[in-house]
């Protein structure tokens, strides 16, 4: 069992409880995230930031990886579930806004805060920001995050504009399609010298 069915598990039965007791606040709090905040800054919390988006990228990622060549992915229910109970509809807002002000960094070839001095952290959250984008969860509209109520069975497109071994990257998170490819590349050129 990986540490994400352990807390779907968990919000599985945190969510049991709470129906059985009135909610006194407006937010709901979820396991990964502790009561106060939904005002967290993931624009500038490199920390924050990445925990949100290896738990989106995780959960999202191996949809692509199980249909080589696919344009699109989908939810399902248990999907969705996860994502209701994991991160509230407010931080999925503010991811969504992080994700597109760290693409523009990216663009103007900005570093992050408490990345800045370090290039291995810089390197991470690109690779991150690439593939939040690959998933598209940078759009207003066709967005898993912000749809979330209706994306049971709806087909979301995938981005590979702009997309190269930053996205794919050479991490556990990354996707392995791209790097055997890039690897069957090189054999093949390696074969015709």
């Amino acid at each position: 069992m990986t540490m994400f069915d352990r807390h779907h598990q968990q919000q599985q039965q945190q969510q049991q409880q709470q129906q059985k007791q009135p909610q006194t606040s407006q937010h709901a709090s979820s396991p990964l995230l502790p009561a106060g905040t939904e005002d967290l800054d993931l624009k500038t919390n490199d920390n924050a930031y990445h925990v949100i988006g290896a738990l989106l990228t995780d959960r999202l990622l191996p949809k692509l990886d199980a249909h080589p060549g696919c344009t699109h992915y989908s939810l399902d229910q248990d999907d969705v579930d996860f994502f209701n109970g994991m991160l509230p509809y407010s931080v999925r807002r503010r991811f969504v806004d992080a994700v597109r002000y760290r693409l523009q960094l990216i663009k103007s070839g900005g570093r992050m805060g408490s990345a800045a001095g370090k290039a291995g952290d810089d390197a991470g959250w690109r690779r991150l920001t690439m593939q939040c984008q690959l998933l598209g969860l940078e759009r207003m509209h066709q967005n898993v995050l912000l749809d979330l109520a209706q994306s049971v069975g709806k087909n979301y497109p995938i981005n590979l504009k702009d997309q190269g071994p930053l996205a794919f990257g050479a991490a556990a998170n990354g996707t392995q399609r791209q790097q055997q490819q890039q690897q069957q590349q090189q054999q093949q050129q390696q074969q015709q010298q």
